[in-house]
């Protein structure tokens, strides 16, 4: 004999689900998003120089 599904009722197994963070970013003003943030302090120790490109025929005979 078939049981439907529904008659059985829930039964808790324990499982708690967590909750996660939002994954929304916050909106920047206009204003911020063309000038820059103001309280900006720039951390970086070294000046960034961009690497010469190398031809492939150079690369090839070093």
């Amino acid at each position: 004999m078939c049981i439907p599904h529904g008659m059985s009722g829930t039964v808790s197994n324990g499982f708690v689900k967590k909750s996660k963070p939002q994954k929304s970013i916050k909106r920047v003003s206009q204003k911020e998003f063309e000038k820059g943030d103001p309280n900006f302090i720039d951390e970086r120790k070294e000046v960034y120089t961009p690497k010469e490109k190398e031809s492939f025929f150079s690369s090839l005979f070093k």
